[in-house]
């Protein structure tokens, strides 16, 4: 179920995602194993917010799908300005203890996996 709010003069849509995912993305060399948080919308514009499984950095990307290729681009936000809006907005939402359950029940679902290997 999604929800709308008008926050600091922008139209925001959080909740847009169904259910939960894992998802490494790479830099350089380097790869990191996220959760996905949430997709939502501001301004028309889609993004994706990840979680590291390992550091606790809250990535931001522009996020477009393709469900016709099953693709999904994940894309660089380069505008610090625009990012820092966007992060602004996303924390409003997302607060340190939505964030904290969210870890929980990926954590929870990863050890019921194991349980039932």
């Amino acid at each position: 179920m999604t929800e709308k709010f008008n926050l600091h003069g922008h139209e925001v849509e959080f909740g847009k995602n169904k259910g939960k995912a894992i998802i490494e993305i790479g830099f350089d060399e380097n790869t990191d194993q996220c959760y996905l948080i949430d997709i939502f919308t501001v301004d028309e514009t889609d993004y994706v917010a990840l979680l590291s499984s390992d550091s606790s950095q809250i990535y931001l990307f522009y996020y477009n799908d393709s469900f016709d290729n099953d693709e999904i681009n994940l894309e660089i936000i380069e505008d610090e300005d625009e990012m820092d809006e966007v992060f602004h907005l996303f924390t409003h939402y997302w607060d340190e203890e939505a964030l904290d359950n969210l870890v929980d029940d990926y954590e929870s679902d990863m050890d019921d996996e194991v349980i039932d290997e």
